[in-house]
């Protein structure tokens, strides 16, 4: 199967469409900014409506047909963007070949939205602004004077509609070593962040898929999928996406490989020559692959849920999250130490602040993880077509997210380790430092006398070397210099002798003087 990329470039045939009506004075920005004062978590919707570098990038859109009595998918690409408003009509040119089988439905797989792709489907299609911002704003920011989307929107108010957003991580690996620990913001029309582990050239690399199905018309569905594109090689600083002097080339690969893919593999006996051929770059490219391979067990042509169309990119993000549970396996292992092989002081502080980030990205994503399973849940009927399909995608989640919750708990036992060791190498430093100190006291106290009996004798020429009571200086210095040496470090024998003359002297004090208040208390009594 081919990419989208090949049928973008490869598509001759342009769509003849009706064009789209004059623009009103409205627009969807407007609207938007009159929702801000009431809903402040749509302040980054409009500030990316109104950036114009949101429109420079090259929005790629794929599309999928559901005609009456064909069995299998049509998949082509919309090979100029001028045309997608017939797509949304349903009014675009039939083909001769399906011209007798009337249009059912259609999805619209938009890779890497732009400003004006926004306005379009907005306007054409009445879209909650919401379901946009929850697929822009995935990102915390330092500073910021509004909360995120997700966090600012109860559950209820997204059960009862018609979409679906779910931000994941997508681990990657760059083969830069002086990229550890790095922030970077990739070269798309959204800002997603890659964010590099300290000490790794692992990074995790942020996405969104977005999930939204309209009723246009009573005998016509339309789905948008919106997705982002696959991982580049462009860069910028994180904070400096304006500034083409921060712009970094960075070439990576998925850590590990790509996911797992969760269909059947063919037989041996079928066709599975084809496999090599398929591209694994992005989402668009996967959905691709997995709807003309077969659809979803709970789709319904005519009418389908949210939840049969969600299906594919639900279980391609599970299965990027289980990529997500191996990276923190691997910084599981990194931070086992060594007794005999302790890393250097740096080294932990960096480890300490690595698991202090750690608890909150576990954090973070177990709340992703139930935010989704919450919507299928609250959407689940037992009665419904492929229920069972749906049951084993939320069994999959909560064993995901059960992970998630374990590798995080190990992550977050290791801060009082981390911290125990640091407070071991202080101790060793402590000690190492003792030590020294106390060889420059030793030698002060064999110098400080000598000098001092050298200043007393030098105030004859008889005392300096060579001189007639030379050996006299010796024979003063040197014991004093022992008594000095004595005094200020006894040897323990001495000390503990010392010691025990003194508490056994104690000792006899205070009995003796007990003896002697007893005996007042008897004569006392006798009287």
């Amino acid at each position: 199967m081919s990419s989208l990329r090949d049928i973008y470039r490869s598509s001759s045939r342009i769509l003849e469409v009706e064009k789209p009506p004059l623009s009103t004075k409205r627009t969807y920005l407007e609207y938007v900014k009159s929702l801000c004062p009431r809903n402040p978590c749509l302040q980054a919707l409009s500030a990316f409506l109104s950036q114009p570098k949101a429109a420079r990038h090259n929005c790629q859109v794929a599309a999928l047909d559901f005609r009456e009595n064909v069995e299998h998918t049509i998949s082509r690409s919309i090979a100029d963007l001028n045309y997608l408003w017939g797509e949304l009509q349903g009014t675009t040119k039939e083909d001769e070949l399906y011209q007798d089988h009337r249009l059912q439905g259609r999805i619209l797989i938009v890779e890497d939205l732009t400003r004006d792709v926004v306005e379009l489907l907005g306007i054409t299609l009445d879209i909650d602004p919401l379901f946009f911002a929850l697929h822009l704003h995935t990102t915390h920011r330092t500073g910021m004077r509004h909360q995120t989307p997700d966090e600012a929107t109860l559950p209820s108010r997204l059960l009862d509609q018609d979409y679906v957003n779910v931000s994941y991580h997508r681990p990657i690996e760059c083969t830069t070593s002086t990229i550890a620990g790095g922030r970077f913001v990739r070269d798309i029309a959204i800002d997603r962040k890659l964010v590099f582990l300290r000490s790794t050239t692992i990074g995790l690399a942020q996405h969104c898929a977005s999930i939204i199905k309209v009723q246009p018309k009573e005998d016509f569905w339309i789905a948008i999928i919106l997705v982002d594109p696959p991982i580049g090689d462009t860069y910028y600083r994180s904070g400096h996406k304006d500034d083409e002097s921060q712009q970094v080339h960075l070439q990576s690969r998925p850590f590990l490989g790509a996911y797992e893919d969760f269909l059947r593999p063919p037989k041996f006996s079928d066709d599975w020559t084809s496999l090599h051929d398929i591209s694994r770059g992005g989402m668009a490219d996967d959905l691709l692959h997995y709807w003309e391979r077969c659809t979803p067990p709970s789709f319904e042509r005519h009418n389908p849920t949210i939840e049969s169309l969600a299906y594919y990119p639900l279980k391609i993000v599970a299965a990027e999250w289980v990529k997500y549970t191996a990276v923190m396996q691997h910084s599981i292992k990194q931070y086992e130490y060594q007794g005999e092989q302790l890393p250097d002081l740096d080294r932990f502080n960096a480890d300490l602040r690595e698991l202090q980030g750690w608890r909150r990205r576990s954090m973070n994503s177990q709340q992703k993880i139930r935010s989704i399973t919450r919507q299928l849940q609250a959407r689940f009927s037992p009665t419904s077509r492929g229920s069972s399909s749906l049951t084993y995608l939320i069994e999959d989640l909560e064993v995901i997210n059960a992970n998630i919750e374990k590798f995080g708990a190990r992550l977050e036992n290791m801060l009082p380790v981390v911290t125990s060791l640091v407070q071991i190498i202080d101790a060793r430093h402590s000690f190492a430092e003792t030590a020294n100190i106390t060889r420059l006291t030793g030698l002060a106290l064999v110098f400080v006398p000598l000098n001092y009996i050298a200043a007393i004798f030098s105030m004859s020429n008889e005392f300096v070397p060579g001189g007639r009571l030379f050996w006299q200086y010796w024979a003063v210095a040197v014991p004093v210099a022992l008594l000095i040496l004595v005094i200020a470090r006894p040897p323990m024998w001495i000390y503990r002798e010392v010691s025990t003359w003194f508490h056994g002297n104690k000792q006899k004090r205070i009995k003796a003087h007990q003896a002697a208040l007893e005996a007042i208390a008897k004569g006392k009594s006798v009287a």
